[in-house]
Formats: C-alpha cells, structure tokens, sequence
C-alpha cells in the first residue's frame, strides 16, 4: 500500500468497501509487485545472475523450496524487474567510457500453464518477440527455429520455468533438455519443491527457500490485508493466529484470510468475526494443493470440481451420488461414467481424497466419498470470476 492509499483510507475514502474490499489483494493466486520478507532470497538470486550484469552468460540454476515459501513471488518478480533492463543498450562510446554489456532476457513461465514442448516454446518467444505469436497453424520446429533465431540475432536468455516435477507437469530434466535443444546461449531456471538430490539435473547453483518465519508471515498478511481488507476488517491478534496456524506456508494462510472474508462478506458483516476466521480456515485442508495446479486445469474440469464442491453433504456421501448429482446440472455436458472417471482421475493426480466411508449395518463394501484437497473457498469465489475462469 502506498502513502496515497494510507491517506485515503484515514479519509475514509474505503468506508462502506465491505469487508473483501480487492480480493487480488489477498488472494493466494496473486502475486505483489514488491514481496514481503524475502530480501536475503532476492539477493541470493542477483548473485547467481551477477555474471549477467558483467555482460556473461549466467549459471543454471535450481531453485526449491516448500510449497507457500515465496519461491514463484520472488522469481516471477525478479524476472519481470530484470526484463525490463534486458536487451541491445546504446551507449556513448568514448575513449574513456566503456560499451555497457548487453544484458540478456529474462523470461518467467509458468509449468502449469506450459506443459508441453510447444507451451514452453511459444510462452518464451511470446515474451521476446514483439509480434503476436500465433496460437495455431505453427509447430513445435517451427516455434523451436524461431525462439533459437531470437536468441542467435539479440541477447542471450535466461529462462526461468516455474513448478517444475508436478503431476501435470514435465520434470526439470525434461525442461532443460527442451531448452537446451534451443541453443546454448539459452540458460535453464527451474523452479520445484523436491530437493536437488531427487531430481535428475545437476544445475551450476541451487537456492534454496525455507518457510516464513512467524513474525515475517504476520507482517506479510498484513501488508496484503491492508490492501486487499476494509480497513480493521481483520484485527492483528487474527493475523497471529492465522500465521501460527498456518506454520510457514504463505498459501495457505492467504487462502485461510481470503475465506474468512468470503464467508464475512456473504454474511453482510462489517468485520471478519471468530466464526468466519474459523470457516475460513476449515476450508484449507492440511496439507492442502496450490490453487494455482486447480486453476490451471481444463476448464471442463474445474467445472466438475467447481460442481462438486458445491454439492451438500448428501450429494457427497459417496462417489456414485456426487457423480449422478453432478452429471444432472445443467452446465455439464458429460455422461456419468465419464463424470465418474475424471473425478477418479483427479484423485489420482492427488487434487481429491477417497475417503471410505463407515458402513452403519456393517455388511458389504463400505462406499467411498471425494474430499477435495485444496482451499474450497477461494476457488468457488475465483471460478465465479469472469477473469479466473478462462
């Protein structure tokens, strides 16, 4: 929040905002332009590039870190700041005034949203070609050719690929390999949360992020609820105990906070009181899924999750009522034993938990439920928004 805002909000300028006043603010799937509490991992990461600043081509790297230990913020923060002071500089060349070194791109993706060779391809040379890459008609050789005569005729790249090694994305080793293939002035950043030993790439440095500290998480939350609240929707001894319970992880305590001011919200109350703090919290299963791997699924899927969570206790006592429940709603257009199948599908991939249920006359096979693995709240809010649900 900037000095303008602060003088605003004394104004009162936010009075009759609600209580969820901007949820990108607070949501789990936002990230500040300026995180919090991170500096020792933003200059352990400057390090690795320094040879960069120098005109050098910079190190592989590694980055890992538990799931909510700002790994993504940072990165993705880091690289749009370096972006921006990337390609040809001109310069006054003098006797006495050396050329200023080029410095190379740098380029964030998003595993989730790129998990193909093609995906990979196209979303780096999007982020260096200033026309529009097109989405169809083209194929993989054809994006790899042009991503590798971007980097022979500019500066080198450095490529940073986010959540690397997750069920619906490829491995490190993949990923370099694909980016390597490009050329060799293209840098590999892999960004996960295995430690370097399980998986198979050995990068020239490795960072390692571990979860906030308490009192860091606590002034996190409130420099996101300062902006994202209606000013003293949420009191500092409620940001203590969601910090406390949420033990390090930046996710889920964002997503425990965004709930508790959904559940305010939906209830007309001005503040965020002991019973939404505590529905809100309920609504993170630990240990819970990054909202990111849920929205970054077909949007057919998020349907059927968006269909599930929604349904009552009744309609989830087991899988067979969820999935003729489900099949029966207007918005989709799928058959129940294809209903039945991407739901397993998804438990599988570790989204849902079959939960078997306790038979009360003791006889036959007792019937399973899905129970969904990540914050319900938030996603069914996110999902209601246009903007999420592309």
């Amino acid at each position: 929040m900037n000095i303008d805002d602060r003088i605003e909000r004394r104004l009162g300028y936010d009075v009759g905002a609600g209580v969820l006043v901007d949820i990108d603010a607070v949501s789990p799937m936002s990230h500040t332009e300026s995180p919090v509490g991170r500096g020792p991992g933003i200059e352990r990461l400057l390090d690795v590039f320094e040879p960069a600043f120098a005109g050098s081509l910079p190190p592989s790297a590694y980055v890992h870190g538990p799931k909510g230990s700002g790994k993504s913020a940072i990165v993705s923060a880091l690289f749009q700041r370096l972006a921006s002071h990337s390609g040809p500089r001109r310069a006054i060349q003098t006797s006495t005034r050396a050329v200023e070194p080029t410095l190379p791109g740098f380029v964030y993706v998003d595993a989730r949203r790129a998990p193909t060779r093609f995906r990979l391809y196209h979303a780096a040379l999007d982020a260096v070609s200033d026309d529009p890459v097109p989405e169809h008609g083209i194929g993989t050789d054809e994006l790899a050719e042009s991503l590798r005569e971007a980097v022979n005729t500019g500066p080198d790249l450095v490529v940073a690929v986010d959540h690397a090694n997750e069920p619906e994305t490829p491995s490190a080793t993949t990923i370099v390999e694909w980016l390597t293939a490009v050329s060799d002035r293209v840098v590999p950043v892999c960004l996960g949360r295995e430690k370097p030993a399980a998986i198979e790439w050995e990068p020239d440095e490795v960072v390692a992020f571990e979860p906030y500290r308490r009192h860091v998480l606590v002034e996190l939350l409130t420099s996101r609820c300062s902006t994202g609240l209606g000013r003293d929707a949420l009191t500092h001894d409620q940001i203590r105990e969601v910090s406390e319970w949420a033990d390090g992880d930046a996710h889920d305590a964002l997503a425990a906070v965004t709930g508790a001011a959904i559940t305010a919200e939906r209830a007309g109350a001005s503040t965020v009181r002991p019973e939404d703090l505590d529905e809100g919290i309920e609504a993170v299963p630990r240990p819970s899924v990054a909202l990111g791997r849920v929205l970054a699924l077909s949007e057919s899927r998020r349907r059927l999750l968006y269909e599930l969570v929604s349904l009552s206790d009744d309609d989830r006592a087991s899988v067979s009522a969820a999935t003729e429940t489900i099949a029966s709603r207007k918005a989709v257009d799928l058959s129940p034993s294809t209903v039945r199948r991407v739901l397993y599908e998804l438990a599988d991939a570790g989204l849902l938990d079959r939960v078997t249920a306790r038979r009360s006359d003791g006889k036959g096979r007792p019937p399973s439920r899905l129970v969904p693995r990540f914050p319900t709240l938030v996603f069914q809010e996110l999902f209601d928004r246009p903007s999420w649900s592309v």
